[in-house]
C-alpha cells in the first residue's frame, strides 16, 4: 500500500486515529494483487483504506498482541444514508 490523498475520512467518525499509537490515520492506496483486497476495493460503497503510517511507534503490546513492525489498515465505506439526505 502506498500513501495517497488525505481527503478521505470516516463519514461517521470524521478524522480517525490509530488504536495502537494514537497517530492520525492517512489514506493509503492498495497497489498489490491480492484478490480479496482488490474485490473489497471494487465493491459497492467502498470509499478508501485508512492506515497508520507511523509503524515506528507500534513497538508495544496492546490487548496482549505484539504490534512491533505491524501496520494498521482499515477499510472505510460510504454511509448509505448520506446520499438520501
Amino acid at each position: 500500500m502506498s500513501s495517497g490523498s488525505s481527503r478521505c475520512y470516516c463519514p461517521s467518525h470524521g478524522r480517525m486515529s490509530c488504536p495502537i499509537c494514537g497517530s492520525a490515520l492517512a489514506v493509503v492506496k492498495y497497489t498489490g494483487t491480492e484478490r480479496r483486497l482488490l474485490d473489497l476495493a471494487e465493491s459497492d460503497g467502498f470509499r478508501c483504506f485508512l492506515g497508520c503510517l507511523r509503524v515506528d511507534l507500534h513497538d508495544k503490546v496492546v490487548y496482549g498482541i505484539n504490534h512491533r513492525g505491524k501496520g494498521y489498515i482499515q477499510a472505510v465505506f460510504h454511509d448509505r444514508d448520506v446520499g438520501s439526505r
